[in-house]
């Protein structure tokens, strides 16, 4: 019982969450002397958060610009013109040295437009539009699944403890 104790240990103890990327690339635009890489996640997109993140870099140089200002405005087609369109301000992403992340909300299922747009200090402001199409939102058990999954190594932990104390204490009675 105590090597498989020690096995799942090793095991749990080593894994991290690990994220390989921003997600996918929507857009790649070079405008006013700067490149930019938009980024949206997950993939496919679904009703819900959605994340867009933005990577930019100057044109001439290919060093990546530190400080800019990144915000998203959210509409769906169906809107009247006069309703406004909601607005999330992007922050330094703290999965990736360089980019700027905005977390907006969709909704409900189906059409959107997206308009990105990145205002670098000394340069004309850049808008990008997008348009993505959201799929329906995932059933909340699914959501919760890392969480109920990662609840069964804590529960084999606890199980294991009760048994080994249960075994001391006979052992401590039968002396």
């Amino acid at each position: 019982m105590r090597s498989f104790i020690f096995v799942m240990l090793l095991l749990f103890a080593g894994s991290t969450p690990t994220f390989a990327d921003t997600g996918q690339i929507r857009e790649v635009v070079t405008a006013n002397g700067i490149n930019i890489v938009v980024f949206t996640a997950p993939t496919p997109i679904r009703a819900g958060e959605v994340e867009v993140v933005t990577l930019v870099t100057d044109a001439s140089s290919g060093q990546p610009v530190n400080e800019y200002r990144l915000d998203v405005g959210v509409r769906s087609p169906e809107w009247e013109d006069s309703f406004p369109s909601l607005l999330s301000m992007g922050m330094p992403d703290p999965g990736t040295r360089f980019a700027y992340k905005s977390v907006v909300l969709l909704a409900e299922p189906g059409v959107w437009e997206l308009l990105v747009e990145i205002d670098v200090p000394g340069r004309e402001p850049v808008r990008i539009p997008l348009s993505v199409v959201a799929g329906a939102a995932q059933p909340l058990w699914w959501q919760l699944l890392p969480v109920l999954l990662a609840s069964i190594p804590c529960l084999g932990l606890i199980l294991a403890r009760d048994s080994l104390l249960k075994r001391s204490r006979r052992g401590f009675l039968g002396s």
